[in-house]
């Protein structure tokens, strides 16, 4: 049969940090997962949940919101991406990891311009618990981390002695099956496992990428969320002064009710 291709999206890091001019892989795995987040600490009721997939190969995985696949136009088994209400997202990132050379790339595009910053693979420093409990018919064992300002607890089995999980996690001894931090604010459970038959061909092309640092990436979304219309580069469309700030009231509100990252450093 021939080899599904998958194209998550088309990306060349502009700068040294790669010799190859892009990954290939066979993605033999993906896992789904159940992410619910309370976006403003104000209003626990104020929770987004999505769901979010992770794609594992042999070097490489991705990771990201399910509309986010949609709205890169993911092809997999001949199913084109859509650009309806389904690929809407509230994240808009795509994580890479590499295990080959141990880095960790967070891809985030802000209208026609394309920004990554890179990390350590695995900078979490797990503690493994002896507590153990069944999830989905899964053996799982505890374990806990801290990460970016927040404490972690995971539960991970060795039934599936892949090293990965959602977001950025990474590194315990098995598949992350469900994580959360203390304040359950940001919570990832899985919902399903399926290895692929075929294996699915991998091809990311890494192409007009800025490297740029985190914290100022934050500071350009942030930007931009605040006001999409001064972003728009397009002589036909046009707004007037009382409009555009009726939008900036409601851009405003909007940020204000996403004051709680799931990474607070």
């Amino acid at each position: 049969m021939k080899t599904s291709v998958i194209i998550l999206f088309s990306i060349i890091f502009n700068t040294y940090v790669f010799s190859q001019k892009g990954f290939e892989d066979q993605l033999e795995y993906k896992a789904t997962y159940q992410l619910t987040a309370k976006l403003d600490s104000t209003d626990s009721d104020f929770v987004k949940s999505e769901e979010m997939l992770l794609f594992i190969g042999n070097e490489v995985s991705t990771f990201s919101s399910k509309g986010m696949n949609l709205e890169n136009s993911l092809k997999i088994s001949g199913n084109t991406g859509s650009t309806s209400k389904a690929a809407l997202t509230e994240f808009h990132y795509i994580i890479v990891k590499d295990a080959k050379n141990k880095k960790m790339y967070y891809t985030h595009k802000i209208v026609d311009d394309n920004f990554f910053y890179s990390q350590e693979l695995n900078p979490f420093n797990w503690a493994i618990l002896e507590e153990t409990k069944a999830i989905l018919n899964y053996e799982c064992q505890k374990a806990v981390t801290s990460f970016a300002g927040r404490k972690y607890f995971a539960w991970f089995t060795t039934e599936i002695p892949i090293s990965e999980g959602p977001y950025k996690f990474n590194g315990l001894p098995g598949l992350i099956v469900e994580i959360y931090d203390t304040e359950e604010d940001y919570t990832f459970k899985l919902i399903g496992f399926e290895k692929l038959e075929p294996k699915i061909l991998l091809k990311l092309k890494l192409k007009n990428y800025i490297e740029i640092d985190k914290s100022k990436l934050l500071d350009l979304w942030h930007e931009y969320k605040s006001d999409p219309f001064m972003y728009i580069n397009n002589p036909n469309v046009t707004i007037s002064p009382e409009i555009h700030k009726k939008y900036q009231m409601t851009f405003k509100k909007m940020l204000e009710q996403r004051n709680n990252p799931i990474e607070l450093k």
